[in-house]
């Protein structure tokens, strides 16, 4: 089995058994909620809460949360220390012996919350589901197959590109010990990588669409599946859960700041 970040992940857990269609909804409730909350501490509680499903419903391997963890943070953190350095401030807060502007650390963290909160509800679904079923749910709702098809294959080039990623870093650590190099020759390095992959993906975007051409795709206004697609209980109370802790969150938060 592979062992990369971005793989589906089937261990019969509470979130595996849902429906995609469900669990696609979820990851947009989380996110739609957390730009509609307007402090820290209410962002805050929401990240406890994606944590919690991550660990107690869809019982994502340790392993795999460690392999994602500098995709989950580097952009949220980033953008926290953008603004907490950069951001005009009239108060100071004090952070292991160093001041800094409050107005900028409040900022930085309501960015970090929601970037950290989006990718990490993407991750899980991503973890929990298979695409096939998410692409089948989208048909029918009424989402025409060829686009469906389309998220079908954005989803499905994820682990594909970390794949490639991790080939051309491994050919070139041996060849050059890349780990130990200056931190000049390192970014050199990434350039490689990045023109590598770039290539490897425009061909494999290339072999698809011959694939996908020869066998008639798109010549009949609609497509039959295997396996049809059925809304799931788990699903359904599961939404309904996370659509009333939302309502909680936001009033809560609404009337913490008054």
């Amino acid at each position: 089995m592979s062992e990369h970040s971005l793989r589906y992940i089937e261990n019969g857990s509470f979130f595996n058994r849902m429906d995609a269609l469900s669990k696609l909804l979820w990851a947009l409730l989380v996110i739609l909620t957390t730009f509609q909350l307007e402090s820290n501490l209410a962002r805050a509680i929401m990240l406890a809460a994606v944590i919690f499903v991550m660990i107690a419903l869809a019982r994502v391997p340790l392993k795999t949360v460690l392999q994602a963890t500098p995709i989950i943070l580097i952009m949220g953190s980033l953008l926290f220390f953008v603004h907490l350095f950069t951001a005009p401030s009239a108060e100071t807060v004090t952070i292991a012996g160093m001041d800094f502007g409050k107005e900028g650390f409040d900022k930085g963290l309501q960015y970090f919350f929601r970037i950290t909160i989006m990718v990490l509800a993407s991750f899980i679904l991503i973890w929990t589901t298979d695409i096939r079923d998410l692409m089948v749910g989208l048909v029918s709702i009424g989402m025409p197959y060829r686009y469906a098809f389309t998220v079908f294959m954005a989803l499905r080039f994820l682990p594909v590109v970390q794949q490639e990623v991790d080939a051309v870093k491994a050919a070139h650590a041996i060849r050059g010990r890349a780990s130990r190099s200056p931190l000049q020759h390192r970014f050199r390095l990434w350039q490689r990588y990045m023109f590598t992959v770039i290539v490897n993906g425009l061909r494999k975007a290339e072999n698809t669409a011959l694939a996908i051409e020869s066998r008639g795709f798109g010549a009949y206004p609609d497509r039959t599946f295997v396996k049809e697609f059925r809304w799931s209980k788990t699903g359904i109370a599961l939404l309904l859960v996370f659509a009333a802790f939302a309502v909680w969150l936001i009033l809560w938060g609404k009337n913490r700041a008054l």
